[in-house]
């Protein structure tokens, strides 16, 4: 695989784990939890894009700008915190999951931010 195309396939998973994440913030401030096996399947996701992410940042490093590589760096550490913090939640009840929001807003913030500084800077976005 060229280097542009895992630019953007990386690009297009980090946006869809915001849309995922975002999805699952949403739900479950509304619920006040969430299903064991939501978390678990999001969380098993989050980790395996932070896997991906870190494989192929070797690869990616020599293509990007510094804060492209920065933004990276922040955007995989964002989604290995989010994972983390899906990891808590098991206290209360052996069916739901009580994840802190705050945490998983600020993971969301973070990655937000970062798809943006990859997206307006992509180096291959007028080629």
């Amino acid at each position: 695989m060229s280097t542009e195309k895992l630019f953007h396939n990386l690009l297009n998973k980090m946006v869809n784990a915001r849309i995922d994440l975002a999805a699952y913030l949403q739900l479950r401030q509304a619920k006040g939890y969430m299903s064991v096996s939501d978390t678990d399947h999001l969380r098993d996701n989050l980790f395996e894009l932070c896997d991906e992410l870190r494989t192929h940042a070797p690869t990616l490093s020599a293509s990007l700008t510094p804060a492209q590589n920065a933004a990276f760096h922040a955007a995989t550490e964002a989604l290995a915190h989010a994972a983390v913090c899906l990891m808590s939640g098991h206290h209360d009840c052996p069916s739901f999951i009580a994840v802190n929001p705050d945490a998983l807003q600020g993971c969301l913030d973070t990655l937000s931010s970062s798809i943006q500084v990859v997206n307006t800077s992509a180096p291959w976005a007028h080629a």
